[in-house]
Parts: C-alpha cells; structure tokens; sequence
C-alpha cells in the first residue's frame, strides 16, 4: 500500500513535519503515536538539505519506506 502527498505550496511546514503528517495519514495513526523521527533521520538535516538544494530522499521510518521530495510531495510505502 502506497500514500502519496502531493508537493505543498505552504512554505510553513518543514519537510520533517511533512514526513511525519504523511507517515501518520498513511498509517492511520496520530502523530505522536510514532517513534521520533530523529531515530531514522536527523530532522534538522533533512529541513536544512531542502532549503539549499533540490532534489529526493529516501529513507525507512516507522515501518515505511518513505521519499521526500524538493517539491514537498512524499510517497509512502509499506516496507
């Protein structure tokens, strides 16, 4: 099963804040039901990388195979 979130044209959420709403939607779970992000990934990072650079990410989380995109879309895939 596959959830994908279109690209976001509000600048106000981060990209780590995006993961972690699309990880929860996909999952059909709350937020704050799945571990903290930085035990994959560090946030920070991932929100810095996009600031500066374009392009994907592909990284596991809570059970997911999760892509990130430059343009704010996230594809979220069972692992």
């Amino acid at each position: 099963m596959s959830t994908t979130a279109p690209g976001h044209g509000d600048d106000h959420q981060e990209p780590s804040e995006t993961v972690v709403s699309s990880v929860a939607a996909h999952k059909g779970v709350d937020e704050v039901a799945l571990p903290p992000l930085y035990e994959a990934l560090d946030p920070d990072a991932l929100d810095a990388l996009f600031t500066t650079a374009g392009g994907r990410v592909r990284f596991d989380y809570a059970g997911c195979t999760v892509e990130y995109a430059s343009d704010g879309g996230v594809d979220v895939r069972d692992a």
